[in-house]
């Protein structure tokens, strides 16, 4: 769990959403899991698993079976109907309004360049956004256009914001700075062509690339490497562009410049 949920009460209130892309499981209002449906486990013993994962996103879920929930109580609102007081061990309590329990929508927004006067280089940290890539799942989700000499960039920093070293990655190359990576990539990565999402993640000190739920190319660091990125808790883009673009999720807070036209500098 991220926390002990709702700080051990006896009386909790779970909640599951099936959003078009992932699902989330909520104790109180705090988000304790999540899942991609792009990115079911990869077991070789359950042969296409993440397409099974897909599937589920995409199915229309009219009906739930409850089981060995003895005691429990669900809170409903009936079809067409309004939220309603229900009992409650012995009380009577307002059921919270949807929007309580319920998380945002993940955004999409524009890979704002950071080398940029406004975002001093990449290093002001408006220009940034936080998220802790030593212990996230999900990691950076990007649509970008995947091409053989130009690579697409993140800049990684420590919690303080200053820049620790870069991820380069494309069809020729794979390189994070600092001497730790710096290879041609797996026919896996060769293949890819045009706009592409793809995830980058950094949970434990593997390198990963993900692509539609499977990872096309990985790399654990060890040593040094290993101790220097396991400090990241900051990325930026850098020379990407405003035509591309990044999932926002839960786990990120974005810099002030993160908006739908990066602070103005897609207009620049």
């Amino acid at each position: 769990y991220r926390s002990f949920p709702a700080g051990g009460k006896k009386e909790q209130i779970w909640a599951w959403h099936f959003n078009p892309e992932d699902i989330e499981l909520t104790c109180d209002g705090e988000l304790q899991y999540s899942k991609l449906f792009s990115e079911g486990d990869v077991d070789p013993r359950r042969p296409g698993l993440p397409e099974k994962c897909k599937e589920l996103g995409a199915a229309s879920v009219d009906r739930i079976i409850l089981k060995f929930m003895e005691g429990c109580y669900i809170r409903a609102v009936p079809k067409g109907g309004e939220l309603r007081a229900v009992p409650k061990v012995g009380e009577l309590r307002a059921i919270p309004k949807l929007g309580e329990l319920r998380l945002p929508a993940p955004l999409t927004l524009p890979t704002c360049d950071c080398w940029h006067p406004r975002c001093g280089y990449c290093s002001n940290p408006e220009c940034t956004v936080e998220q802790d890539l030593s212990s996230s799942d999900h990691g950076v989700q990007v649509t970008s256009k995947v091409r053989w000499r130009k690579v697409n960039t993140l800049v990684l920093y420590d919690e303080a914001g200053s820049a620790i070293g870069k991820f380069h990655w494309s069809r020729s190359r794979v390189i994070l700075t600092g001497g730790c990576i710096q290879c041609s990539p797996p026919s896996s990565v060769r293949r890819l062509r045009g706009l592409t999402t793809w995830s980058f993640t950094l949970k434990e000190g593997a390198v990963q690339i993900w692509v539609e739920g499977a990872v096309v190319y990985e790399r654990k660091l060890l040593g040094e490497c290993a101790e220097r990125y396991g400090g990241v808790r900051r990325f930026a883009f850098y020379n990407m562009g405003c035509e591309n673009s990044f999932r926002v999720t839960h786990e990120m807070i974005t810099g002030d410049m993160f908006t739908e036209n990066c602070g103005g500098m897609c207009s620049d």
